[in-house]
């Protein structure tokens, strides 16, 4: 028995290894040396991980906050949600800014395309899952502890003008998108320009913003959205991101296999964030 054990541990950290993304190294270099001021770059702060295209680097990164090596990473495999496809791309034309307010994640075959004076202004410890798109032509901002699940896309503009044949108006095609911190961003949702959501959203997969959710909630926090459009269905929510906080809710449904409900007021922990949580974008 103990050894049959020994034997499936062996093989799950193999298995764990081989199937990760690695660091590449010559991009790592290359992307720290070719956006960032030297002073910055030689502390290698942005980690490439897996398989990525550069199509276009004139742009400038701006790192807010201390440095630290590997605080931001492209390509860093968080799940087992999916397998990367070699997607992954980064264009940042002149005259645009990719903005970091402290540690950010994102997963594989992810896509930045910044183009026009675009500015995108990311956080601190905000965490995109694998296949998330961000497409601007103009303005993007998402809030501290922002997470983004797979295969969700922000897209400020329409590139392309219309016109409206009775009166002949064309409209602008790009606004800004304003996403606030505490948000959770469920799946192969897309955030359209113009977009502002207050702190603590929670917005159900597939959802379809468009809208100012901040003047629509009346100026409160924790709403959840859902629906294409989405729409305001509930108030007064918010997910946890405390991990010790989850660790005890799983283990007192364990125990209470009957329940439906467990009241977490009753837990001593905050279900916002701590050193735990902030320690996961530490790992390398």
């Amino acid at each position: 028995m103990n050894a049959a054990r020994l034997v499936n541990g062996i093989l799950w950290r193999m298995e764990k290894f081989f199937s990760r993304t690695r660091i590449r190294w010559f991009k790592t270099l290359y992307i720290n040396f070719r956006t960032l001021p030297f002073s910055q770059a030689i502390r290698l702060p942005i980690y490439i991980y897996g398989h990525v295209k550069f199509y276009c680097l004139s742009g400038k990164i701006v790192i807010f906050g201390p440095i630290s090596r590997g605080m931001i990473k492209f390509g860093y495999q968080q799940g087992s949600f999916s397998a990367p496809t070699r997607s992954a791309m980064i264009l940042l034309d002149q005259g645009t800014e990719l903005i970091f307010n402290g540690p950010c994640m994102f997963d594989f075959d992810y896509a930045v395309r910044l183009t026009g004076k675009s500015n995108v202004n990311i956080g601190a410890h905000v965490v995109f899952g694998h296949d998330v798109k961000i497409y601007s032509e103009e303005s993007i901002t998402i809030g501290d502890y922002c997470r983004v699940a797979f295969g969700s896309c922000f897209i400020d503009t329409n590139y392309h003008y219309s016109i409206e044949l009775s009166n002949g108006a064309v409209r602008k095609k790009s606004a800004p998108i304003e996403i606030g911190r505490y948000n959770w961003i469920g799946n192969t949702s897309t955030i359209m320009k113009g977009t502002r959501t207050p702190e603590g959203t929670i917005i159900a997969s597939k959802g379809f913003l468009n809208k100012n959710y901040v003047k629509l909630g009346e100026g409160g926090t924790n709403i959840v959205l859902a629906g294409s459009p989405a729409n305001i269905v509930q108030k007064g929510y918010a997910r946890i991101l405390c991990l010790e906080m989850e660790k005890n809710i799983n283990e007192w449904f364990a125990t209470h296999p009957g329940e439906k409900e467990c009241l977490a007021g009753d837990l001593s922990h905050d279900y916002r964030v701590n050193d735990a949580y902030r320690d996961l974008f530490n790992r390398i």
